[in-house]
C-alpha cells in the first residue's frame, strides 16, 4: 500500500466520521470580531497617517528655519598652507 493511498483512506475515514456540533450563535460572533478587527485596522491607519502628518509638518519647519546653504563660510576654517 503506498503513502499516497493510505493518506485518502484517512482523509476519508476523516470525512465520513461524525462532525462536531457548532455553537448557534457562531456567525454572529464571526461578525462581530470581524467589525472588532476592522475598527483596530482603520484606527491604526489613521494613527499613522496622524503621524506620518506631523513627521512632514516637523521636518518643513525644520527645513525652513535651519538652512545650512544660506550659511557663509565658517569662523574655523583652517588656514590654507601652500607647500
Amino acid at each position: 500500500m503506498s503513502a499516497e493511498t493510505r493518506r485518502q483512506q484517512n482523509v476519508r475515514r476523516m470525512l465520513d466520521a461524525q462532525h462536531p456540533p457548532l455553537p448557534n450563535d457562531i456567525a454572529v460572533r464571526a461578525i462581530e470580531r470581524g467589525d472588532r478587527m476592522q475598527r483596530r485596522r482603520r484606527a491604526a491607519r489613521a494613527v499613522a497617517w496622524v503621524l506620518v502628518l506631523a513627521l512632514i509638518a516637523v521636518l518643513t519647519v525644520w527645513a525652513a528655519t535651519v538652512s545650512p546653504w544660506e550659511a557663509g563660510p565658517r569662523a574655523t576654517t583652517p588656514p590654507v598652507e601652500g607647500p
